[in-house]
């Protein structure tokens, strides 16, 4: 059961990350593949940093144990993607834009792991 638990923790939390970053970009009315004006993709980091936050968070409740290790393996999976991103063929973006995933947006997987654990242990 804790396997389970901690599979559901990963793809629900890495889900809430993604779908809202997609949805964001349709909002304001550009595809995945499209090249949005700089102002828009740092405006877009700061909101991925958001969306990061919450599925951390989000993981770290379901998973219910060991909150940092389960929201850890989403920031490296997260941060892994936007290195190698930098080398995919047909990758438009700008190389800052790529490398924001690594840094800062992976980083607030475990920051929102690190709110719900110390909001469990005020309880």
């Amino acid at each position: 059961m804790k396997i389970i638990r901690s599979l559901l923790s990963l793809i629900v939390g890495y889900l809430i990350f993604v779908v809202s970053m997609l949805i964001l970009w349709m909002v304001f009315g550009y595809k995945p593949k499209d090249v949005p004006p700089d102002g828009f993709l740092v405006f877009s980091i700061f909101c991925e940093c958001l969306f990061a936050l919450g599925g951390g968070y989000v993981a770290a409740f379901i998973s219910n144990r060991k909150e940092l290790v389960h929201t850890g393996i989403l920031a490296g999976v997260v941060a892994i993607m936007g290195v190698l991103s930098l080398f995919w063929p047909h990758n438009e973006l700008s190389w800052w834009a790529n490398l924001a995933t690594a840094f800062p947006i992976a980083p607030c997987f475990p920051l929102g792991g690190l709110i719900r654990k110390k909001s469990k242990k005020d309880r």
